[in-house]
């Protein structure tokens, strides 16, 4: 992407968003506390009570172990990899705090090892668990997505192995010294994952508006509280008692916060099954309101296929949006449009719309309505008015030969350019009543060619940066094959090609 793109610099400037605002001064409100207790006048007030630890950590522990089993068997049973993958990390940090408690000296245990190497472990190896959602876009990141029971199995198995072990040979484990450089190194690592898992739900939180978005958020930065207690030398401190607390709250907070993001009702899920095969857009459908799910069933009562390409229009924009790094509430803008931006064919006549042969000029005017009265529809409604701007500029053009406004360059919304690209790529590639999709290299040659005058450059090239990494399953059966990505010879008669994939679009 070219650095002085003035819309690219406005979506990165992400440091002034709300989300990052509200979860900066919830941060702050905790770092106060904890260092309160940890290092500040509270620190060193003393309460020396082991059965009261091991009754607090059992108890909290199964809790969460038994919130965390929840959280997997309703991820498993959604198939949202991104739900699983958080649940077994829950899971792991719930064992490990259960065998810090059982191992408390003085109640079932002497005096041992095992109480401060529990400690050291739970967050270190619950992160583990969680690995793929740190590096969501690496290899390693998409295998875990596409197999996360496989790895939830592994480090499940692994966990309870280690936990065992702890249990059996309480001494066989020695933790690092509390102030030593790897216990500030561990430390300050798993303060810094959890705090991007937070933000990571802030961010879904902004994109869905759902409040158990939130809570998970302010969930996952208690539970990095607790990963300062490997740092406390004094066991009973007000700091011990401070960490231990807020990580329970954490657990059980996330996990529940979890759980109530599975509410998905089932007409819900089956509008927008293609968009829940893949995270973190997840978090965007769970956030549609209902207005959102009557006009996509709107368009498939008008027209199967025009409802099948808007969703697939939909998911393919949203994913080019996240490679231009644009804000939550961009993002969330731009999918609101992608998903609704021919809701304005519900006007048009069933004559023109599914006419199996090419339209004729009166019929293309027809037509070139639904962009202004997609807006007013979208318009008419508060939580959709952001979006409507740019689902009336979806047709407009970089050279100004668009309509309904003849818009230029940088004067069309870049939601509306992303869209523009994502909407002809998907009609391009896919059957209609009365053409074949063509194959996606011939599609790609086309939209080379036409970059810069049709399409925005820099969109097209990020669409076909998106394209290998979008699920199989969803759409585009060529994807991932090398030869399907060459460049390849454009047909003579593509002039009139675009002109009617422009009037189906």
């Amino acid at each position: 992407m070219v650095g002085e793109d003035a819309d690219i610099r406005v979506v990165k400037n992400s440091n002034t968003t709300r989300a990052r605002s509200r979860w900066a001064g919830v941060a702050g409100v905790l770092a106060a506390t904890t260092a309160a207790t940890t290092v500040g006048p509270l620190a060193s007030h003393e309460w020396v009570h082991p059965r009261g630890l091991f009754s607090l950590m059992t108890v909290a522990a199964l809790a969460c172990v038994l919130a965390a089993t929840v959280v997997i068997s309703l991820a498993d049973r959604r198939e949202m990899a991104e739900v699983g993958l958080l649940g077994t990390m829950l899971m792991a940090a719930s064992v490990m705090p259960l065998v810090h408690g059982l191992v408390t000296p003085d109640v079932l245990f002497e005096t041992n090892e095992a109480f401060r190497s529990s400690a050291f472990l739970a967050l270190p190896i619950a992160l583990v668990g969680g690995l793929p959602l740190l590096a969501p876009h690496s290899t390693f990141g998409r295998w875990a997505a596409r197999r996360w029971r496989d790895w939830t199995l592994l480090s499940l198995l692994g966990v309870f192995v280690l936990a065992s072990l702890i249990v059996f040979f309480p001494d066989l484990i020695v933790a690092p010294d509390p102030r030593g450089p790897l216990t500030i190194a561990v430390t300050a690592g798993v303060v810094w994952a959890l705090s991007a898992l937070s933000m990571r739900q802030m961010r879904f939180y902004d994109l869905g508006r759902q409040p158990a978005n939130l809570v998970a958020s302010v969930s996952l930065m208690l539970i990095a509280v607790m990963g300062i207690s490997p740092l406390i030398v004094d066991p009973y401190t007000t700091g011990f008692w401070w960490t231990h607390i807020a990580g329970a709250f954490g657990v059980i907070g996330a996990c529940l916060a979890l759980a109530v993001t599975q509410r998905l009702s089932p007409s819900a899920h089956d509008v927008l099954a293609p968009i829940l095969t893949r995270d973190p857009l997840v978090a965007f459908e769970l956030g549609l309101s209902p207005v959102v799910h009557q006009f996509v069933a709107d368009i498939e009562v008008k027209d199967v296929l025009t409802r099948d390409h808007v969703i697939r229009t939909g998911e393919l924009a949203m994913r080019v949006g996240e490679r231009f790094r644009l804000s939550a509430p961009e993002l969330r803008d731009l999918g609101l449009a992608a998903m609704l931006h021919d809701v304005g064919k519900v006007h048009v006549p069933d004559a023109i719309l599914k006419k199996p042969a090419r339209l004729t000029a009166a019929e293309y005017e027809v037509m070139k309505l639904h962009p202004v009265d997609g807006e007013s529809m979208l318009a008419s409604e508060p939580a959709l008015a952001s979006a409507a701007r740019i689902v009336r500029s979806h047709h407009e053009r970089v050279d100004g030969a668009g309509y309904p406004d003849g818009l230029v360059g940088r004067e069309i919304p870049l939601a509306s350019r992303i869209i523009a690209v994502c909407d002809a790529l998907d009609a391009m590639t896919h059957d209609r009543q009365y053409r074949r999709a063509m194959p996606l290299n011939m599609a790609f040659a086309i939209l080379r060619e036409h970059a810069g005058s049709q399409w925005d450059e820099q969109v097209v090239e990020q669409v076909m940066a998106t394209i290998p990494s979008m699920p199989q399953e969803n759409a585009f059966d060529l994807v991932g094959r090398d030869d399907d990505l060459e460049r390849t010879s454009i047909p003579d008669d593509i002039g009139e090609l675009l002109l009617t994939v422009d009037a189906e679009i």
